[in-house]
């Protein structure tokens, strides 16, 4: 079999080719590449992209296509793909590559967007919209079946902005809390980085993070997932070092 090869993912990186929730304000809370049969619909499984909401405290899942069985796999940690045979590109019209060029569309700066991981869109906020997919060639299925597709009609906040406004006290009580939430998350990485002997890339420790008990039990998960993404607090610690993406202790 062929070296494994990493997926760009960018959207101007991809090729030309061939009972749901709709209308809603929400957050990405989690996103990761996984294999499914889609609950037995399928006969073998089948790499998507799996989006988890956050709607007003409940979550919502969507699964979004990104090729055949044989061109892509999710990698070890599901964050990126990587390539099985000759294909190397995702097409603008699997579902994933359509959510990308319309978030980019939408506003989304696409040098903020990372080719081979996908978490750095945890935390968008968004207006999500269904709209119906018309692939050239292939017949319009029967009323009521037709492929849709769940895509951003409006960014209500990008994943690095923060909330704007408010009067000095609420400044210095977000200060505050703000605080003790870093101090919470160099707490857990300190566990992490004894865990890994000493040693930990970002990734690895962002992977470890978003399935930690801790973090997983938070009021504040999106908050300390992306604290920990914030390369000018991880470089401010004294707890630990970071060199070329590596936290040392």
């Amino acid at each position: 079999m062929a070296e494994s090869q990493s997926i760009n993912l960018r959207p101007d990186e991809f090729s030309e080719g061939g009972g749901l929730a709709d209308d809603f304000d929400g957050v990405i809370s989690d996103i990761r590449f996984i294999s499914t049969d889609y609950d037995g619909s399928t006969t073998e499984q089948v790499p998507v992209c799996r989006v988890v909401f956050d709607v007003d405290g409940e979550e919502i899942s969507e699964l979004y296509s990104v090729g055949g069985k044989s061109d892509f796999a999710p990698d070890d940690n599901g964050t990126g793909l990587i390539k099985l045979q000759t294909k190397d590109k995702l097409t603008k019209t699997s579902k994933f590559g359509m959510l990308l060029t319309n978030l980019v569309d939408k506003g989304f700066p696409l040098n903020r967007m990372d080719g081979g991981d996908i978490t750095y869109l945890v935390g968008l906020n968004a207006h999500w919209l269904r709209e119906v997919v018309v692939f050239k060639g292939l017949k319009a299925k029967k009323e009521g079946r037709d492929s849709t597709v769940l895509l951003v009609s409006k960014i209500n906040k990008l994943p690095w902005e923060t909330a704007k406004g408010g009067k000095a006290k609420g400044k210095a009580k977000d200060a505050e809390d703000a605080g003790a939430l870093g101090e919470t998350l160099a707490g857990i990485i300190q566990d992490i980085l004894q865990d890994k002997d000493g040693t930990v890339s970002k990734k690895d420790m962002l992977t470890v993070l978003f399935k930690h008990p801790d973090v997983v039990a938070s009021a504040n998960k999106k908050v300390l997932l992306k604290l920990a993404k914030d390369d000018a607090y991880l470089g401010g610690r004294d707890e630990w070092s970071v060199e070329d993406g590596v936290l040392s202790a």
